[in-house]
């Protein structure tokens, strides 16, 4: 009897144990911090995410773009079990997984059905510590209307006959008449390395090392000595690119008004232009290289990452299968149109892709993606080079300049060396 007892006891304790889990999974509540999109593009994809989760609720937080980089280290570094998941840069995550705030994700995600460009964002020494989200890809935008009046044929939208950058130099002359602000081209974030690192990149060169912990050597190789002494001289000596404009909205705008024959942008003005230059009769071609180079096309964007110590362990990592997958990223696309990072959507959305525009991004992120250097002291990198970017424009030897930003970056990544 003691024994039939005890046997009862046992699996009274093991039923309520297991409807104590399901009690749990039932309650399963997630914290979300989140890039602060437009809620109107955020809210659906959430609300889908319940709908076909009614275990898991995901409250979401918005954070503004240039708040949430700070917010996140906050709370990261308290160490604490929240947020459960959170939006990021792909170029933080580095950052993020040597300071133990991002889950590694190799036994969660199918790395095949992702695009090259999104997979090598993800990837630091050789795991998948974030889950592309959503990608980005830069093109060439020229002004028609500019270049008929000049009697220069475009570039073609072929990416096998891309232009290089001395083509693009020589029909920006054509149109560069800086007196009266009209410029032959205008990049659309100059100071940022994520566009500009092409220049050298394109050459052949590497702005970092291999596990991301020196940029001397690198920065500073005579690949991107002579790369960006070529960028320098498009302000300099062609004066076909503006010096001192850095905000993207006012680069935007510059070709927008008919300012600029030329502009080197995210895909995010496939529909910008059309809504916010209604005037403007643009085309697209991909991004330029160098004649004796290779393709090199900026790639990355936001990703989505686990906190290591949350308490809601699968719950989080449902929310990221469900946020990468098919039905996800399609209503994704449709309500913010960055390029997909699935394989898969580019065949299921075959007439949302049949643009000019979309097909060079098809190719690129296969083909000519290169995403930032995997370094855990990407912030430091970014920051220091960006005053670099910024100085040159106006002269100074540039391997002078790289070789004093390589050596400053390099006493900011000692913290890492450990």
């Amino acid at each position: 009897m003691r024994r039939r007892q005890a046997i009862l006891a046992s699996l009274a304790a093991g039923l309520a144990a297991a409807a104590g889990a399901r009690r749990a999974a039932a309650q399963a509540d997630l914290k979300i911090v989140a890039n602060g999109w437009p809620d109107a593009q955020v809210h659906p994809l959430f609300a889908a995410f319940e709908a076909a989760t009614p275990d898991i609720k995901a409250p979401y937080e918005l954070i503004p773009p240039d708040d949430l980089l700070a917010t996140l280290d906050k709370r990261l570094d308290a160490r604490s079990p929240e947020p459960d998941a959170y939006t990021c840069l792909s170029e933080f995550i580095p950052a993020y997984a040597v300071h133990g705030h991002a889950l590694a994700l190799d036994e969660v995600l199918e790395p095949k059905r992702f695009t090259k460009a999104a997979l090598d964002a993800a990837r630091f020494r050789r795991k998948l510590y974030s889950a592309p989200f959503a990608s980005a890809c830069q093109v060439l935008f020229y002004n028609r209307a500019l270049f008929k009046a000049a009697g220069i044929e475009p570039p073609p939208p072929d990416p096998t006959k891309r232009w290089s950058w001395e083509q693009v130099v020589d029909a920006g002359k054509h149109f560069a008449d800086p007196a009266n602000n009209r410029w032959g081209l205008v990049f659309e974030q100059p100071e940022r390395p994520y566009q500009m690192l092409t220049f050298g990149e394109s050459l052949g060169g590497a702005a970092m090392s291999a596990v991301g912990l020196q940029a001397t050597g690198h920065l500073d190789s005579r690949e991107f000595v002579e790369g960006f002494s070529f960028l320098q001289r498009m302000y300099t000596e062609w004066k076909i690119s503006p010096p001192g404009l850095a905000d993207p909205q006012a680069t935007r705008a510059l070709f927008g008004s008919g300012h600029a024959a030329m502009f080197i942008g995210g895909t995010g003005n496939f529909t910008g232009f059309p809504t916010d230059f209604k005037e403007l009769d643009w085309g697209v071609a991909p991004h330029p290289s160098f004649a004796k180079g290779k393709p090199a096309t900026p790639s990355g964007s936001w990703h989505l990452a686990v906190n290591p110590r949350t308490r809601n362990h699968d719950a989080a990592v449902r929310f990221i299968q469900y946020m990468t997958s098919d039905d996800a990223q399609m209503l994704w696309f449709k309500l913010r149109p960055h390029p997909p990072v699935l394989l898969s959507l580019w065949d299921k959305m075959p007439d949302a892709f049949n643009t000019d525009g979309w097909r060079i991004v098809r190719h690129e992120v296969e083909n000519a993606a290169v995403p930032s250097p995997p370094s855990p002291g990407y912030r430091e990198f970014d920051l220091l080079l960006g005053v670099t970017l910024r100085q040159m424009q106006s002269g100074g030897d540039i391997a002078l300049l790289l070789t004093e930003t390589a050596r400053r970056i390099d006493h900011e990544l000692d913290k890492y060396m450990n």
